[in-house]
């Protein structure tokens, strides 16, 4: 798979304030910028879980203390289906 590496300067202040973990804050953003995305629809919702490295459970569980719906409609339950039946 293709990826890109992206690499921006966040001041401390910044991160202090929005309470990140110092030791995680890569996947802390990598969560966050999934959840925006997600949320914001631009993304699905096993490509926000892979983007976050967060199981489905982790991520509904997080949607769900932000208050963020979740999006899941029958069409995503068919290709859902469709995957499971090619495993």
């Amino acid at each position: 798979m293709n990826s890109l590496h992206i690499e921006f300067e966040l001041p401390t202040i910044l991160a202090t304030q929005a309470e990140l973990d110092a030791d995680n804050i890569n996947q802390e953003v990598r969560r966050m910028f999934a959840l925006f995305l997600y949320e914001h629809k631009r993304i699905s919702l096993s490509k926000a879980c892979e983007i976050g490295g967060m199981s489905l459970w982790e991520f509904a569980d997080i949607n769900h203390r932000l208050g963020i719906s979740l999006h899941y409609s029958a069409a995503d339950l068919d290709q859902d289906m469709a995957r499971l039946s090619d495993v």
